[in-house]
């Protein structure tokens, strides 16, 4: 694909898609990493730690594994938050920032919130 004869139209609207879609993807890549640690997934795959297969395959640091995994546990139980967590609806940086003040009567609000 040869993009140096685009319009700078062009340029600008595929490179706001791409990365919308690049957040997406990110977020449900997150959402994942909570299951794919409690099932061992990554040593079937050949890696030594969730960490390094986040790196390796979705480009994801320690520290934001280890705010995605957290987030997920504390969502356990609480189906509806982590319905959106595991879906990629939502980002882990917006749960993260309700996971402390969440309980069994407000979890329909925040999640309607986030």
């Amino acid at each position: 694909m040869d993009i140096t004869h685009w319009s700078d139209a062009r340029v600008w609207n595929s490179s706001v898609m791409y990365g919308r879609l690049a957040l997406q993807w990110r977020s449900k890549f997150l959402g994942l990493l909570g299951e794919v640690a409690r099932r061992k997934l990554y040593l079937r795959h050949g890696f030594s730690s969730v960490y390094e297969f986040a790196f390796k395959i979705g480009g994801v640091s320690r520290e934001q594994v280890m705010r995605a995994i957290g987030v997920e546990e504390k969502l356990l139980d609480h189906p509806v938050l982590h319905r959106l967590l595991v879906n990629g609806e939502v980002s882990v940086n917006k749960l993260a920032r309700v996971v402390s003040v969440v309980t069994d009567e407000n979890e329909e609000v925040l999640a309607d919130q986030v």
